[in-house]
C-alpha cells in the first residue's frame, strides 16, 4: 500500500476557558506542517476585552503566527475560514513525525466563548 503524500487532521474546541489541545498525523514518516485553517462554528467579535489568541507550537518552537481574535480582520465568523499564518522561520520545527505534538494554546481573556474547528493540512517530507 502507497503512503500518503499528504494527509489533514482537525481537532473541535468548544470553551469558554483557557484550554491547550494537541493532534498528531499519525502517519510513518516525518510530515511538513503546511497551513492551519480555523473554522468557526459561532462568530466571535473582534473586542479586546472578550477574546481568544490562539497559539501554536512544536514543543517550545512557535510554528505558526498567533491568531488574535481582537486584531483587526481576526473577527471569527460562523462558517468563515480564517488562516493562521505558518512560520517560514521554523525550520525543523514543521517537521512532524508520526506521535510529534502539533500543540495549540487557546487563551482567553474576559468571558469569550470559542468554538472552532482547527483543520491542519501536512505534506510528506519523508516517508
Amino acid at each position: 500500500m502507497a503512503k500518503s503524500q499528504s494527509v489533514t487532521v482537525s481537532a473541535f474546541v468548544d470553551t469558554s476557558a483557557t484550554v491547550t489541545t494537541g493532534i498528531c498525523h499519525g502517519q510513518a514518516g516525518e510530515y511538513k506542517l503546511e497551513s492551519i485553517t480555523l473554522v468557526p462554528f459561532a462568530a466571535l467579535a473582534e473586542d479586546g476585552s472578550n477574546k481568544y489568541v490562539i497559539a501554536a507550537s512544536q514543543g517550545s518552537d512557535a510554528v505558526a503566527t498567533s491568531y488574535d481574535t481582537s486584531t483587526s480582520g481576526n473577527v471569527l465568523a460562523a462558517a468563515v475560514a480564517q488562516s493562521m499564518t505558518v512560520s517560514t522561520t521554523a525550520g525543523s520545527a514543521l517537521e512532524f513525525g508520526a506521535t510529534d505534538v502539533l500543540k495549540f494554546v487557546c487563551t482567553e481573556t474576559g468571558s469569550a466563548n470559542l468554538k472552532v474547528q482547527i483543520v491542519c493540512a501536512f505534506s510528506a517530507v519523508r516517508v
